[in-house]
């Protein structure tokens, strides 16, 4: 555009207001997707330490199993049994486990509870219980309660 207001000046004048409008909105959807990424990466996260606390609570029930099948579970509270420290994609865990006796049918109920802290601000901490139950001279048998997170462990 030539501007045309003061005689002998010449050459571009400065940027329409519909160009500043345009590259505004362009470094808001550039800040509104850099807010999404982010978001769904602590989620991802989350999810990733939700599938690893599952599987590390399927692990105390089966050493528990383990125990009822040798004869050596008593009723009570117990920690870890597994060989190693509860730890899986850089995060310790917190793994619990109450086992009692069923009152009608000689067999065992346990109850797990896998808890874990949360990274930063934005990531919650988290728990997730399973119960089984199986009968003294039978194969276990499964029920996994639903997956819960909480806040505030």
């Amino acid at each position: 555009m030539k501007y045309h207001g003061q005689p002998g000046r010449t050459g571009e004048a400065g940027f329409f207001l519909l160009e500043i409008l345009v590259l505004a909105g362009i470094l808001m959807a550039s800040a509104g997707a850099f807010a999404l990424y982010r978001q769904s990466a602590v989620l991802e996260r989350e999810n990733v330490l939700r599938v690893a606390a599952v599987y590390l609570g399927k692990q105390q029930l089966a050493e528990l199993t383990a125990l009822a099948q040798a004869g050596h579970l008593a009723p009570g509270q117990y920690p870890w049994l597994g060989d190693a420290m509860p730890c899986r994609d850089g995060m310790t865990f917190v793994v619990e486990a109450e086992v009692s006796r069923l009152k009608d049918i000689p067999g065992w109920r346990a109850f797990v509870s896998v808890s874990w802290p949360g990274e930063t601000e934005m990531q919650r901490p988290g728990l997730v219980q399973l119960e089984r139950e199986w009968y003294d001279g039978e194969e276990p048998m499964e029920a996994i309660a639903p997956a819960k997170q909480r806040t505030g462990i």
